[in-house]
């Protein structure tokens, strides 16, 4: 196991590093997505809270795996059936493997960041947001300058629960040909036939991957905890 762990380390370690890259890209997605999202829901206009329902069941009813498959094998594609040139340029760069597991991923995450991040907001005491309209502030400014900052930090914990979910998420994109941890470790048992020791090993990454960023998690809420000094 050792010599085996040996050999195969600078390789797996590279999958770890694309893992990793491809989980912040789209966790970048899901929370831009979400906050966005939240914000609508939260508004006053019935077309935007409609939207922003319909979008949450929808994605958070699609399993990644299937949505991986839609937006890399069968958009591009379909644009290109359409043979509407505009759409399909608009949709060329989802041929990229990489790409589309950062669309997919982000787009599927998005739909449970914008529960997160709604919640958080409306777990803010709505007598802030009355006390920063009688000062003179629009909704909108208020919302940037008092509600949201004070919201992210309510998010914080359950986004980087999130933000975990989806790292062991992206062993799905080895189905896609991206060569990320779970990719490498098919490639290693498919060369040396130690399916046990390949997979073991990655999972062995892969649960210190989760136990630092749950590590990280927790000493950055506390840094965040408004009883911190």
């Amino acid at each position: 196991m050792l010599q085996f762990a040996r050999d195969y380390l600078p390789l797996y370690f590279q999958g770890t590093l694309v893992a990793i890259g491809v989980t912040l890209l789209s966790m970048m997605l899901s929370v831009a997505i979400g906050l966005l999202a939240a914000l609508g829901r939260l508004s006053g206009s019935h077309a935007a809270r409609s939207i922003v329902s319909a979008y949450v069941a929808l994605f958070r009813g699609i399993p990644p795996l299937v949505l991986l498959y839609v937006v890399y094998f069968g958009l591009p594609s379909w644009a290109e059936q359409m043979g509407i040139q505009p759409l399909a340029a608009f949709l060329a760069p989802l041929n990229n493997r990489v790409f589309s597991a950062v669309v997919a991923f982000g787009v599927n995450s998005g739909a449970y960041s914008t529960e997160i991040i709604r919640s958080a907001i409306a777990a803010i005491p709505h007598e802030q947001m009355e006390a920063a309209q009688s000062l003179g502030m629009s909704y909108w400014l208020a919302m940037r300058r008092i509600i949201v900052p004070q919201a992210a930090r309510v998010a914080f914990p359950p986004l980087g629960n999130e933000f975990i979910a989806v790292l062991k998420g992206t062993s799905l994109a080895s189905v896609i040909g991206v060569t990320e941890l779970m990719r490498d470790a098919q490639l290693v048992a498919a060369a040396t036939f130690q399916n046990l020791m390949a997979y073991s090993l990655a999972g062995v990454y892969y649960v210190a991957l989760v136990i630092m960023l749950q590590s990280a998690v927790t000493w950055i809420e506390g840094r965040l905890s408004p009883a911190h000094k």
